[in-house]
């Protein structure tokens, strides 16, 4: 068996502006520094094998401060990116109509299908392994749906992590 342990980046800047991040890089806000520590204080007793991460600079200056000293083999992967925005990247939540999406956003069924493709790499490359996987808010709760055999279109009723938080999952 192997556990999933499922983290959200720590607060960045343009959380708290209410931007589309999508794919930017991100810039991590005293709050998201001091999220980022606590959650390596909530991984510190739980022994782990390896972490798995969105390639963006927001979780891996999330990954860094919450491994501190902590050396573990670690990799980084579009996978566990946010959505894709597209051309909404950067703009304000308040500045478009979401029931209007441009043709260039990532679907909710693309994205739920990149987690099932991140859930078949973790099972074929760390079969028996406690792995840290440190992602988004929207690509965590497709993971978390995929695990809980929860439709795309049925995806949001599952709870947006907060920043910094950490679930557990058992993977068959």
């Amino acid at each position: 068996m192997t556990t999933l342990y499922l983290a959200r980046h720590g607060q960045t800047e343009e959380n708290l502006k209410r931007i589309f991040q999508g794919h930017l890089p991100g810039i991590l806000t005293e709050e998201g520094k001091r999220q980022a520590a606590e959650l390596g204080e909530a991984l510190e007793e739980i022994e782990l094998d390896a972490v798995v991460s969105s390639d963006l600079q927001r979780v891996v200056d999330t990954v860094r401060i919450a491994l501190g000293e902590r050396r573990l083999p670690w990799e980084t992967t579009p996978l566990l990116r946010e959505i894709d925005w597209g051309s909404w990247t950067g703009l304000y939540l308040s500045a478009v109509d979401r029931n209007d999406p441009p043709a260039d956003v990532e679907t909710w069924e693309m994205l739920y299908r990149r987690a099932g493709k991140f859930l078949d790499y973790i099972r074929r490359n760390y079969d028996g392994k406690r792995v840290l996987a440190v992602g988004h808010g929207q690509i965590n709760r497709a993971v978390q749906a995929w695990l809980e055999q929860i439709p795309a279109e049925g995806m949001n009723v599952i709870p947006l992590m907060r920043n910094g938080e950490v679930r557990e999952f058992a993977l068959d």
